[in-house]
């Protein structure tokens, strides 16, 4: 009875046995896999990179970022440092304060006002309060100095018309005068007709009134003296108020001109300062940051770094074993595995063969490949911003191409069959 109890169980374990080996052997071939291609490589970038470069060069003196950092539009990258620029802006900046204020000192002379309006644009100036009061002072010394001059001048003029107002009174007195020696002639002449005098009383009255006359005349001669000396006077104020303001004129014409010169080098130098603080042209990734010294020296033009743009897209590029080429084709979809991302999230993500090299190529140590370039999907690219993830040129990535469906048993027994093959076909 125990022979036969041993024997049922032996019996049923052999038949369970079998039947796993069945399950496990129909499973192995008709299970279907997912049969694929990996080839390791990295990001790149599909669109044009952003060269940063300097146009005059310099020495760093700052150095704001490294390679991987994500800039926005305008952000510094490097402080350009320049001893001759920065000596050449403030003996530009001085001479466009003094140029400005005397520009403005000359059009109130112009305009005869009685104060000086100075440009908004020159009031921040640190020397702005002594170089205006430089000015407001010439302003009012000279102003003085012509006012000065026409009070002298036409006192001289009232001087002269108080001459005139006085002879003009002893011409009026002799004028009466004569008015009455004419009366008093009149009257001796007719006692001398009818000899109740001599004739000596009448000679004496004849004498005098032609004295007067001739005092007249002179008194007379005087007034026209003064009037052309009032009238010199005048030409005198209006030929100093003109000189004055012919000289006020030239001057301001060649400040002005001066100060449009100053002004264009001015904006040059500002711009050359501002190309200083070399800044980001785009929104981006730095990458290839070639200056990493405080004091390094970079040429002009010479490329500082570059940005890749956040509306770039990006482009996986990987070697391809030459084994595994023979079903890579483009457009079959891949995953793409970015060995940088937290492996706790998701980090495979979806992508599509787009490049297949038409023959190999030859890596450093002379190896041969075929290069694969692939790109992130709609899904790929929500999945990652999704995910908060930055891709960065050069990073690591891993173009796993999907290349079709096998089953276990064939992947067991394709060594076996590829060695049958060999060797029937073996002379």
């Amino acid at each position: 009875m125990v022979l036969k109890s041993e024997s049922g169980t032996v019996k049923l374990g052999l038949f369970m046995i079998l039947l796993l080996v069945g399950i496990f052997g129909v499973w192995m071939g008709t299970a279907p896999l997912n049969s694929a291609a990996v080839a390791p490589g990295q990001v790149g970038v599909l669109s044009n990179k952003k060269v940063v470069q300097h146009l005059e060069g310099g020495v760093v003196d700052k150095i704001y970022v490294k390679d991987g950092d994500v800039v926005k539009k305008g952000q510094v990258l490097i402080e350009i440092k320049n001893v001759r620029l920065n000596s050449e802006l403030d003996i530009v900046k001085s001479e466009y304060l003094q140029t400005s204020v005397l520009v403005s000192r000359l059009e109130a002379q112009r305009d005869d006002k009685d104060q000086i309006e100075f440009n908004n644009d020159v009031k921040s100036y640190p020397d702005f309060e002594s170089a205006s009061k430089g000015q407001i002072s010439i302003f009012n010394e000279q102003n003085k100095l012509l006012k000065d001059e026409i009070t002298i001048l036409n006192q001289r003029i009232d001087q002269l018309r108080k001459q005139i107002e006085g002879i003009n009174a002893i011409v009026d007195a002799k004028k009466q005068r004569v008015e009455s020696l004419n009366e008093e002639t009149k009257e001796w002449e007719r006692l001398f007709k009818e000899q109740l005098t001599d004739k000596i009383r009448l000679r004496d009255i004849q004498r005098e009134r032609t004295a007067a006359g001739g005092e007249i005349a002179s008194g007379i001669s005087d007034i026209a003296k003064l009037n052309v000396q009032i009238t010199e006077t005048k030409q005198q104020i209006l030929f100093r108020e003109r000189t004055f303001k012919e000289d006020v004129l030239k001057k301001y014409e060649e400040a002005k001109l001066k100060l449009t010169d100053l002004s264009a080098r001015l904006r040059a130098l500002d711009d050359q300062q501002e190309r200083a603080l070399v800044k980001a042209p785009v929104d981006g990734i730095v990458v290839e940051l070639a200056t990493h010294t405080i004091g390094g020296v970079v040429r002009p033009g010479e490329s500082i770094m570059s940005i890749v743009p956040d509306d770039s897209d990006y482009i996986m590029e990987a070697k391809m074993h030459i084994t595994d080429i023979d079903k890579v084709y483009v457009g079959l979809p891949a995953d793409i595995r970015f060995s940088a991302f937290n492996s706790k999230t998701a980090h495979v993500i979806e992508g599509e063969v787009t490049y297949v090299s038409a023959d190999t190529l030859k890596d450093s140590h002379g190896n041969p490949y075929y290069e694969i370039k692939a790109k992130l999907t709609k899904k790929g690219i929500e999945e990652v911003k999704k995910n908060g993830f930055f891709l960065v040129p050069g990073m690591p990535a891993e173009i796993i191409v999907k290349t079709g469906e096998r089953t276990v048993l064939s992947y067991i027994i394709k060594p076996f069959t590829d060695m049958f093959q060999r060797a029937f076909n073996e002379d």
